[in-house]
């Protein structure tokens, strides 16, 4: 673990309890229209497994369940112990017999077979090797898998994207990510069926492609 990541986890822990006030204030308000659009994308069997690296404290777990079969799971794999305690309480309060939540490195998770999907939201730019993690992601997904990513990626092609760019870097600073136009070439280069959607005013991109069969 580098110094970034270990930085970030202090932070992430002492930010457990305020995150989701965190998350909407940074959004501008737009945090729960993300997680939302996060569910609506999501594309698994009715039996499937979907891993969320970077869950935080179980902020996106109550949309995936609005859209996955009850025999679906949900597993969110986050570092930050404080994150997870808060998310496993939030799974006792509601019931989430098919949620499972571990604190642990995500380099360290190994399923014991192939999964359905891979969700990032808000939590790919925060990792301080995005080809790294998305290497990880892809290497436990099924043929024809599932990646989607919700996060705030430079933009070039709009004559605002100055300004929304401006703060995407001030955002990062204070949420020790490291926002890069690189990613979507390197998702374009490792998967198919790619598709990008803005939001925000291009603040957030939503990706989603498949592994190749």
């Amino acid at each position: 673990m580098d110094i970034r990541q270990v930085a970030n986890r202090n932070k992430y822990d002492l930010a457990a309890s305020s995150y989701d006030l965190i998350a909407f204030m940074l959004s501008l308000g737009q945090a729960r229209k993300l997680y939302e659009e996060v569910a609506q994308n999501l594309d698994i069997p009715a039996d499937g497994t979907v891993v969320e690296f970077g869950c935080g404290p179980a902020s996106v777990v109550p949309s995936l369940l609005r859209v996955i079969d009850d025999s679906a799971k949900i597993i969110g794999i986050d570092f930050s112990q404080q994150m997870i305690a808060i998310a496993n309480r939030k799974k006792a309060a509601n019931g989430w017999h098919n949620v499972q939540f571990e604190c642990m490195d995500m380099y360290d998770f190994s399923p014991a077979q192939k999964v359905d999907a891979v969700v990032f939201c808000l939590a790919l730019t925060a990792m301080p090797d995005y080809q790294k993690a998305l290497d990880h992601a892809l290497s436990i997904l099924k043929p024809g898998g599932q990646l989607l990513i919700v996060d705030s990626i430079p933009l070039h092609f709009k004559w605002y994207h100055p300004l929304t760019n401006a703060y995407i870097y001030l955002k990062s600073l204070v949420v020790g990510a490291k926002p890069v136009a690189e990613i979507f070439e390197y998702i374009d280069q490792k998967t198919i069926a790619v598709e990008k959607k803005t939001m925000a005013l291009g603040v957030y991109t939503l990706i989603k492609s498949r592994t190749p069969q």
